[in-house]
């Protein structure tokens, strides 16, 4: 189901209307990952990551969509039990793995930026490595499991520590962004609670301005109410404020720019992978370096 699914996605995203933006995503896929020839040895496995990639990660510049985004919400003909399928392959998880546990039936992996283990549906037959690997791949959820694409890019042994330091240089980063983030929030509560007290204050200016029998006093009371309600707008715009800025920094600079991040890594260790699948008597520390 899983290979007959992502078939027939392919044989959509290389037509109209879909393909028109496959010369232009190539370029900016090649840029980052390297041209790829047709003598190369990985030549059909890397093309196949290419369309991979436009699929599920391209974001189309008109409605700011992914291709597969686009599918689903355009393509009336798909059958209802198809668009069941594919809605659920727009939550994948594309990753650098390292394999931990290999089964008869399935494999255990980590997933290397986040430490989260799947147990991914796959027959031990099928895979061409071992215990510690470290590879780039996408996992598919379906009916409550997870299924590799079956398009991989595997990385030798010699290269796990540099792959390793590259990651937690990316953590380190996402920490930050984190950090300011949480600064924004502490931030944002503060001005709530000063927001949520001029409010009490009101209330109680309120009422003392209903009880009150005395016209001086009436005038007083007007006055600072005048005032609390003046600043009670500056701590609303104040929180308006914070709120949207949070909101635009969670997206651009937690989930957007974590995930191009991971994505950029995956495309630089690729490109280290081509040259090191051309190269002759290179060793691997002289290819995976920065």
């Amino acid at each position: 189901m899983i290979k007959d699914t992502l078939e027939n996605l392919i044989k959509a995203v290389t037509n109209t209307p879909y393909s028109e933006n496959l010369l232009a995503a190539s370029q900016e896929y090649n840029q980052y990952n390297g041209d790829i020839f047709d003598d190369d040895k990985s030549y059909e496995n890397r093309m196949s990551l290419f369309l991979e990639w436009y699929i599920f990660e391209y974001i189309d510049p008109t409605s700011d969509k992914t291709v597969l985004e686009l599918i689903i919400k355009n393509d009336k003909k798909i059958p209802p039990d198809i668009l069941k399928t594919i809605s659920s392959f727009v939550s994948n998880v594309h990753a650098l793995f390292i394999i931990k546990k290999l089964k008869k039936k399935s494999v255990r992996v980590l997933n290397l930026f986040n430490n989260e283990q799947y147990d991914v549906v796959e027959p031990l037959e099928k895979f061409n490595f071992c215990k510690n690997s470290i590879f780039e791949g996408r996992l598919l959820s379906y009916k409550n499991s997870y299924y590799f694409t079956g398009i991989f890019c595997f990385h030798p042994d010699g290269s796990k520590i540099f792959i390793k330091n590259e990651i937690k240089k990316n953590l380190t980063i996402e920490k930050s962004n984190i950090n300011i983030l949480n600064d924004k929030k502490k931030k944002l509560s503060a001005e709530t609670k000063k927001l949520n007290k001029t409010i009490v204050d009101i209330k109680k200016i309120q009422l003392k301005l209903k009880c009150s029998k005395s016209d001086k006093k009436k005038i007083e009371l007007k006055l600072k109410l005048s005032k609390m309600e003046s600043i009670k707008v500056f701590y609303e715009d104040s929180c308006s404020s914070l709120t949207k800025e949070i909101s635009l920094f969670n997206k651009e600079k937690i989930i957007h720019k974590k995930k191009l991040n991971q994505t950029l890594l995956m495309f630089k260790l690729s490109s280290m992978k081509l040259l090191f699948e051309r190269s002759r008597n290179i060793q691997i520390n002289d290819i995976y370096k920065n």
